[in-house]
């Protein structure tokens, strides 16, 4: 069962109009990011770490941070966990967050660990989350600042709640008031506990004096021997302090990017996702969206129709009223008002 299929039925999947409207404005708690990105990417059997894989040219860590700007959390008050071996990362980021090396790998809580030196004196929100989630919009995050705020806890995180069975994520686990007494790893979770089907989105606002003051009780008594940062929950719960966890709005939040299929289903949700804007924002017509791929880059003016298996990509604008295709690549340049560019009927052409 493809995760993404089993998602476009979740109950928290709500359509634009329903969504709840938060901005930066309404959030006035200080907040910072962490974010998780020193994993090995050992499945995606690629040259290239995950979190710099491109999708519709844009590298995925991009896609977060620039969710994390669009929240109200600018790159100055990011800091990127990575490994010894980082230079592709910088090369592609190329703003001003912080680096935090993880050496050796031993977990989620051991980066959390790694990046507390660079919170030195920080009393605010402290935002973690992991760094190959291109799904996450800075709607959701607004969100969940907002529910932090209206309703205090040391810890709000985002939860998914799947139809059908989930990903194989951490179990959020319930007390009788609905708030979370704990995450169970799935490899650690008993039969009952991996029958719940709301799991761990990996998405966590604390307040960060709580968590700061815990870090270092989190073991790694489980199967894997790591420090789990889901682990901090029990924690605070021992401690008497409130946990929540917030649905999300779509069950797509909590899916990293670890193999090229699941890569390959974010490039083409997201790619729907792109032309959907420009249709509703610039009245760009797609005869076929699922044969058409448009990079995020891309700008395409108004009334200007995208005929069936068209590809636009490096940053190519397109003008109004033109049309495009069938069987076109446009690889950056422009294309001027009223222009119509074909291809050849055999296959892909180029401009």
């Amino acid at each position: 069962m493809s995760v993404l299929t089993a998602c476009s039925a979740c109950l928290y999947c709500l359509t634009d109009s329903t969504r709840p409207i938060y901005n930066g404005e309404m959030i006035k708690r200080n907040k910072k990011a962490v974010v998780l990105a020193a994993g090995r990417s050992k499945r995606m059997k690629s040259s290239l770490s995950k979190v710099v894989t491109p999708i519709l040219g844009k590298p995925v860590l991009l896609h977060l941070l620039d969710a994390l700007a669009g929240a109200g959390i600018g790159p100055e008050d990011v800091i990127l966990v990575v490994s010894p071996d980082h230079e592709e990362v910088k090369r592609v980021v190329r703003r001003p967050v912080r680096y935090a090396v993880q050496d050796p790998p031993l977990g989620t809580a051991h980066a959390l660990k790694s990046a507390i030196p660079f919170l030195a004196g920080f009393k605010g929100d402290l935002l973690v989350m992991v760094g190959d989630n291109p799904y996450i919009q800075s709607h959701d995050l607004l969100g969940l600042f907002a529910e932090h705020q209206e309703k205090p806890a040391a810890c709000t995180l985002l939860s998914a709640v799947f139809p059908e069975v989930p990903p194989p994520y951490g179990r959020i686990i319930r007390s009788e008031s609905g708030d979370v007494c704990k995450i169970v790893e799935e490899l650690d979770a008993s039969i009952e506990e991996r029958a719940i089907f709301e799991v761990n989105a990996s998405i966590y606002l604390f307040d960060f004096p709580a968590l700061e003051s815990r870090i270092d009780r989190i073991g790694n008594a489980n199967k894997k021997g790591e420090f789990y940062l889901t682990d901090i929950v029990s924690i605070l719960k021992e401690d008497s302090l409130r946990v929540r966890a917030l649905p999300a709005q779509d069950c797509r939040v909590s899916i990293g990017i670890n193999t090229k299929w699941e890569l390959s289903e974010a490039i083409a949700y997201l790619n729907r996702v792109n032309m959907k804007r420009l249709a509703e924002e610039k009245g760009v017509l797609f005869l076929q969206p699922e044969s058409t791929m448009v990079d995020m880059d891309v700008s395409i003016g108004s009334e200007t129709i995208i005929y069936p298996c068209t590809i636009l990509t490096e940053g190519v604008t397109i003008g109004e009223r033109c049309h495009i295709g069938p069987f076109v690549l446009l690889r950056g340049g422009s294309v001027g008002d009223g222009e119509v560019v074909l291809g050849n009927a055999s296959g892909p052409g180029q401009r």
